[in-house]
């Protein structure tokens, strides 16, 4: 084999003239300096035994930099229409790369819609690209390169790639919450979620934020449910997808909300509550606490937001520092949303065992607890609705029991005081009478007997009586025998006509029933046969227990008595 031989003559422009000379190199590949900016002339000869062969390369080194292709390349492709695309280039390439372009096509043998031909996209990002508009069915073909630049006068493309089709179309299906309890450490919960996905994956990709908007989602990978998050009593939003190596399933959301949400709705000014609101106008109010509340903590963090009302739902917060030892209390002001009135709005105090700043760390598995929560209004209104279902479950000759549904939540429109009953007779005064709002119902005494009564009800709240109900008509009964009474007297009848009726019965039974002799007390028997005693014994048992059994005409008797 003739031995293959290289020289390279290099000559370029700086301050006059530069030439260098390379000799004897063995291989086609080699590194030569070279200066930027400056025109350059290469002459190489190649020697292969006697036979020798000449090149000459004029060129400008601006317009030989060469970037790429890319080291490693990956995609997600979404069921919508999407394709994320993440390019990772050499170390030296990455200083100089300023962005990427990427084109592809439908695959040879793959043109479900006759486009073989490439498309091309140039995004503004040196690591990435995201392509839209791309049908979700076909098999597609795709190369990365960098984009030509000052820096990068060479572009050349990359590995071509196949992606298959985005499989995953289907949301993960029956997302709930399988466990909430209170963690031990007080202040947080444990929520464990579930869900069913039924098309072949690689895992899931769970993400969870708070709704205040606080802090950045947070993202988990998993393989398989259920999946275990460790929460303040904040109200969360959790969403859930499938993946495999090319695409992402749309998206199963759920809202985490406190469990007990309603607990102080029925609470007048948030009485008993260690939390106390004052609000000065529709953009302040200031918020105080216990001290047993907040004792070794100076990260605090306040959220509000609405609960029920005619407004849309939203979350706030507010997070803040205070030395230990300070007054406990904290004053909003300037707040995004204004407050509204008959609007009910849920506020709860954080801490962080964490030092200053003191914003959130971490949404799952952080050091963030909820100490209290408590429910108030910017002004109250009257209930815009009444009671519901209202009927009358006893009625006697002067009482009527009612029974009702409550308010709805969102009707109520400030903190519910109890129910108001009205009632009266036809063409008379009306009465009221009023009970607490956990009951659901309630017995009208001394009332007339026979007498018609019109019953009406309506919620109450610091604002007054809401609306009332429709009018319903009852008439109370008769003042006659009660049902105790008259079972009573049904019951000694007929114990009379059973002990006036039983000399007859029995006389009946001698006449159509006379006795028959026994043999067994003739002296003739007694002589032909002497019984023993235990014989004796016997027959006196026979003859007790035949006495014993009750005949037909008792048990039909007694049947007819019990029915």
């Amino acid at each position: 084999m003739k031995k293959k031989v290289l020289t390279i003559f290099l000559a370029s422009i700086r301050n006059g003239r530069h030439c260098k000379l390379y000799k004897n190199l063995k291989d086609t590949i080699t590194d030569i300096l070279v200066y930027q900016n400056e025109n350059m002339t290469a002459e190489i000869f190649e020697q292969v035994g006697s036979k020798c062969s000449k090149d000459i390369l004029n060129a400008t080194i601006r317009n030989l930099m060469r970037c790429g292709p890319p080291a490693h390349v990956t995609f997600k492709r979404h069921s919508e229409g999407r394709v994320n695309v993440n390019a990772q280039w050499s170390l030296d390439d990455a200083k100089l790369i300023e962005s990427v372009c990427v084109r592809h096509r439908e695959a040879a043998g793959h043109q479900l819609y006759g486009h073989g031909h490439w498309r091309q996209t140039c995004c503004q990002s040196a690591t990435g690209c995201h392509l839209a508009d791309i049908m979700a069915s076909p098999v597609l073909e795709v190369q990365v390169a960098c984009n030509v630049s000052k820096t990068c006068s060479q572009c050349p493309w990359g590995h071509l790639y196949t992606l298959p089709p985005a499989a995953l179309t289907r949301p993960p299906e029956n997302l709930h919450v399988v466990e909430d309890k209170m963690a031990d450490t007080g202040g947080q919960r444990m929520i464990s979620l579930t869900w069913m996905f039924s098309e072949a994956h690689d895992g899931f990709n769970v993400s969870v934020a708070k709704a205040s908007g606080e802090g950045d989602p947070e993202n988990v990978s998993v393989l398989r449910p259920p999946v275990t998050l460790l929460l303040s009593a904040s109200v969360f939003y959790a969403n859930v997808s499938a993946f495999n190596s090319v695409s992402e399933s749309p998206v199963s959301s759920i809202t985490l909300t406190p469990q007990n949400e309603d607990a102080n709705d029925e609470d007048d000014d948030n009485n008993g509550s260690q939390l106390k609101v004052l609000v000065h106008n529709q953009t302040s109010f200031s918020v105080s606490w216990a001290d047993n509340l907040v004792r070794n903590y100076e990260c605090f963090c306040l959220e509000w937001g609405t609960t029920y009302g005619p407004h849309p739902p939203y979350s706030s917060y507010k997070s803040f520092y205070k030395k230990k030892g300070t007054k406990n209390v904290w004053t909003l002001v300037d707040i995004p949303d204004k407050l509204q009135k008959y609007t009910s709005y849920d506020v709860q105090l954080l801490v962080r065992d964490q030092i200053p700043p003191c914003n959130l760390k971490k949404v799952n598995n952080s050091l963030e607890f909820t100490r209290a929560r408590t429910r108030f209004y910017f002004q109250e209104g009257s209930p815009a609705s009444s009671p519901t279902n209202i009927t009358v479950v006893s009625n006697t000759s002067s009482s009527l029991t009612l029974h009702w549904s409550p308010i709805p939540q969102v009707d109520r429109r400030g903190f519910l005081l109890g129910y108001v009953i009205y009632y009266a007779e036809l063409e008379q005064l009306e009465t009221n009478v009023t009970v607490g709002p956990r009951f659901c119902n309630y017995t009208l005494e001394g009332l007339r007997s026979q007498a018609v009564y019109r019953i009406q009800m309506s919620g109450l709240t610091r604002a007054g009586s809401g609306v009332r109900s429709a009018i319903i008509m009852v008439e109370t009964r008769h003042a006659g025998l009660s049902n105790h009474t008259a079972l009573i007297i049904a019951f000694t009848f007929v114990m009379l006509a059973s002990m006036l009726t039983f000399p007859l019965i029995r006389r009946a039974k001698v006449v159509f029933w006379p006795q028959i002799p026994n043999p067994e007390k003739s002296r003739s028997m007694q002589k032909l046969s002497a019984p023993t005693q235990l014989m004796d014994a016997f027959v006196v048992f026979a003859s007790s227990f035949s006495l014993l059994t009750p005949s037909p005409w008792k048990n039909t008797t007694r049947s007819v008595c019990s029915s």
